[in-house]
């Protein structure tokens, strides 16, 4: 059920984008969330699925050496965590306790320029200014999205977001495949540059 309302927002998003709309972001989640009838959490992420549809040619034509992804640190699982902090946040042990040894995997096959799971907005704003990257993919709670692609507002750094299915700061939850269909983004003659 929640894949194919998530599906019907991607297609509704598509069709404003692609009719040229010159509407605000805010307006235009109002009128999705209107017609499909959306709880917060969905209106949430047509919000956040309209602002990466602003941004999604720009990343995909960044090549992964050149993209940094950025998990929260609230993903790991509290009590079974085998990773130690260090001052670019937390540093995976690939212990199988949760999602992000599979994604930080994921991203190191790939060549991604790099993955920090981080603490917040604060550390992303370091790394960021550290490492240059020219495109982003962040997984985060609403708030911090919405933070993000503002203060990334203007910059030369491509965004990208994925919401949390579970927010709260503790033990948090992210749909893995969504990550990987954000992280899959990429046009084919940039896929090895």
């Amino acid at each position: 059920m929640v894949k194919k309302i998530t599906e019907k927002i991607k297609e509704s998003i598509a069709e404003m984008v692609d009719s040229g709309a010159h509407i605000s972001i805010a307006s235009t989640t109002e009128k999705i969330a209107k017609k499909l009838g959306l709880n917060e959490r969905l209106i949430q992420f047509t919000h956040i699925e309209l602002r990466n549809k602003m941004h999604e040619l720009k990343y995909r034509k960044t090549p992964v050496k050149k993209r940094i992804l950025f998990l929260p640190h609230c993903m790991r699982d509290q009590k079974k965590c085998a990773g130690h902090y260090n001052s670019e946040g937390l540093q995976c042990a690939k212990c199988g306790n949760c999602k992000i040894g599979q994604l930080v995997e994921l991203a190191e096959k790939k060549k991604w320029q790099g993955v920090f799971i981080v603490p917040g907005g604060s550390m992303v704003k370091k790394i960021i200014k550290k490492y240059k990257p020219r495109a982003v993919l962040g997984v985060a709670c609403y708030n911090e999205l919405t933070m993000a692609f503002d203060e990334l507002k203007g910059s030369n750094v491509a965004p990208q977001g994925v919401l949390l299915l579970r927010a709260g700061c503790v033990n948090t939850d992210v749909n893995i495949d969504e990550v990987i269909e954000k992280m899959e983004l990429i046009e084919r003659k940039n896929e090895k540059g």
